[in-house]
């Protein structure tokens, strides 16, 4: 919000200014100058920004293992995110936030049907960090892969047993050590069918058990056009709070227990 809001202003800036550098005219004409300058100013600044953006990632070198989530780095990115969903008129509907006990640390777990799913936890839950367990492929995403590298987010690679318990023992540690809530998608990757859900991988719910807290079930929805209509026509897309699993009611569940019982209330939400 803030840097779409600092925009407007160099936007609003420049047409204002270059209108009366431009010389005396009709009313009319001055205020359809302001207009078209101000539009072209806004997409400038907007392609300005992405360049900056492209070039910062750059910089961050995404072999060197990140130890702690750069805050400031985050900032921006949640920030980028912000002017995304902005820019692409994509309009968001919360619900249940309430229910999540934002001064402890949490195991985030959604249905994952669009590339901006993260952008609605990310952007609602103010004050709250929270580190999402992402794909390997994510490393090789121009500006993505970087700020997600410098931000801490580990990332799993499911083909790779030995691999995949040292990102789950990873997330384990940021939860009980740094405190900071961590986010997955227990589809594993992008449901793109028509299905309501794909399978749910039973390891990553180990992760709640192993480091005792909470499980907050979120469902995303709408998601999915929000990419095919973006700069269109706005987007609706949702993002509720299905129910808070305390780590008392999981505590006697096998991990596949678990992921049934997320199973169910995600198909229960997206039937009702």
């Amino acid at each position: 919000m803030l840097i779409w809001i600092l925009i407007l202003l160099l936007s609003a800036g420049a047409a204002v200014g270059l209108s009366f550098a431009f010389g005396p005219c009709e009313p009319w004409r001055f205020a359809l100058r302001i207009l078209l300058l101000f539009l072209a100013a806004y997409a400038a600044l907007l392609i300005l920004f992405a360049l900056f953006l492209y070039v910062l990632s750059l910089l961050i070198n995404k072999k060197k293992p990140v130890a702690k989530a750069h805050h400031g780095m985050r900032r921006l990115m949640v920030e980028t995110m912000r002017l995304i969903m902005i820019v692409g008129r994509i309009r968001v509907r919360a619900e249940g936030l309430d229910r999540i006990d934002r001064t402890k640390p949490f195991l985030l777990v959604a249905n994952h049907r669009s590339m901006i799913d993260p952008f609605l936890s990310l952007t609602l839950l103010k004050g709250t960090e929270i580190i999402y367990i992402c794909k390997p492929e994510i490393l090789r995403m121009p500006i993505a892969g970087s700020f997600a590298h410098i931000c801490g987010f580990p990332f799993i690679d499911r083909e790779n047993n030995r691999q995949a318990l040292k990102t789950i023992l990873r997330a384990v540690d940021i939860l009980k050590d740094e405190q900071t809530a961590v986010g997955i998608f227990p589809e594993g990757t992008r449901n793109k069918t028509d299905a309501p859900l794909l399978p749910l991988h039973a390891g990553s719910f180990s992760i709640a058990k192993r480091a005792n807290v909470p499980i907050v079930v979120a469902l995303n929805r709408g998601t999915e056009k929000a990419i095919k209509q973006f700069l269109w026509h706005g987007t609706k897309v949702s993002f509720k709070v299905v129910d808070v699993l305390s780590p008392e009611q999981i505590a006697d569940l096998s991990t596949q227990e678990i992921a049934d019982l997320v199973r169910e209330k995600l198909e229960a939400e997206l039937a009702g």
